[in-house]
């Protein structure tokens, strides 16, 4: 079951601004709903996030690492696995010079299978699409303030 989502907001800080935010991993995090810790791990970063499915809620570990940082963005690339069912996705932000501030587009991809996705795919799809959109609002708000 694919999961795909994007879309751009703009904010009055600067693209160097916004990107040092991005290579941030632990900073990032505290903006997607659910995640309770980050920590490197070699070239790595693990993680555990809260998740709700409908009903259903429970734990689910995440590994992700940088695939790209540029001066222009960030490409992050991960697995979440937990509540019998893994997600790989794949996040994508870019950001460029807008008036006096900064054009941020992003994209995100999402792939998840396992029980939860078999059972319920609307579900999951629902749930991936919400914590998407939630983790761009609190990041453009944070960016915004």
């Amino acid at each position: 079951m694919r999961v795909e989502e994007s879309g751009q907001f703009a904010v009055p800080k600067p693209p160097a601004q916004v990107v040092e935010l991005l290579k941030n991993p632990e900073a990032v995090a505290k903006l997607i709903p659910g995640v309770t810790k980050v920590e490197k791990s070699g070239d790595e970063y693990v993680g555990e996030a809260t998740v709700k499915l409908g009903h259903l809620s429970g734990k689910m570990a995440v590994r992700f690492r940088y695939t790209y940082v540029g001066d222009d963005g960030v490409d992050v690339a991960g697995r979440a696995t937990g509540l019998q069912t893994t997600a790989d996705f794949k996040i994508s932000a870019r950001v460029e010079p807008s008036g006096g501030g900064s054009l941020v587009k992003w994209r995100f991809e999402g792939d998840a299978r396992g029980l939860a996705a078999s059972l319920a795919p609307s579900i999951v799809k629902n749930a991936l699409r919400s914590m998407a959109t939630e983790a761009v609002n609190n990041l453009a708000k944070y960016l915004s303030s």
